[in-house]
C-alpha cells in the first residue's frame, strides 16, 4: 500500500490534470507573455501605426522583433472580398473560432493584443483583403511602414 496521504494522493491528482486552450496555428509561442515592447511615450506614438478603410476596418498596430502587433480593440472588416486568398480566409476564421476576433454589435474586433507573423498578414486580417502591410499600415502623418523602415 502506498504511503501518500489522503491529502497528498488529491494534490498530485490535480498536478495530473490537463487544461486545453485554443489558439490559432502558430498563435501560441506569446500567449502568456507581454506583447507590446516597453518605449519612451513620444517613441511608441511615433512607432504607432493605423488602416482605416471600407466595411468598418479602423485599426492601429506596430512593428515588432516577432512580426505586427495589432491593438486590442483594433476594428476589423466586418466581411471578406470573394478574391482573399484561402489561407487567410482560413486564418480569420480560426481567429473568429478562438475569440481572438469577437463581433461586438454590428463591428467586429480584436479582443486581446496579437502579433501576426507581418504586416501584410495583419493587414488581411484587418482589411478583409489580400493586402501589401508595407504600403497599407501608416502613421498619422502619412507614412507608409516602408517608408518609416527604409529611414531607420
Amino acid at each position: 500500500m502506498s504511503q501518500i496521504s489522503t491529502i497528498e494522493r488529491g494534490s498530485s491528482s490535480l498536478t495530473s490534470t490537463c487544461i486545453r486552450i485554443n489558439v490559432p496555428r502558430g498563435a501560441g509561442h506569446k500567449l502568456f507573455e507581454e506583447k507590446r515592447e516597453i518605449k519612451a511615450p513620444h517613441q511608441q506614438e511615433q512607432e504607432t501605426f493605423f488602416i482605416k478603410a471600407t466595411r468598418g476596418a479602423d485599426a492601429q498596430g506596430e512593428p515588432t522583433s516577432d512580426g505586427f502587433l495589432v491593438y486590442k480593440g483594433s476594428k476589423i472588416a466586418t466581411s471578406t472580398v470573394p478574391s482573399i486568398t484561402n489561407n487567410f480566409k482560413r486564418l480569420r476564421n480560426e481567429l473568429i473560432d478562438s475569440g481572438l476576433i469577437i463581433q461586438k454589435d454590428d463591428e467586429f474586433e480584436i479582443s486581446d493584443d496579437y502579433i501576426f507573423s507581418s504586416p501584410s498578414t495583419a493587414a488581411v486580417i484587418v482589411l478583409g483583403r489580400n493586402a501589401n502591410g508595407l504600403t497599407e499600415w501608416k502613421r498619422r502623418d502619412g507614412t507608409t511602414l516602408k517608408e518609416f523602415e527604409s529611414k531607420e
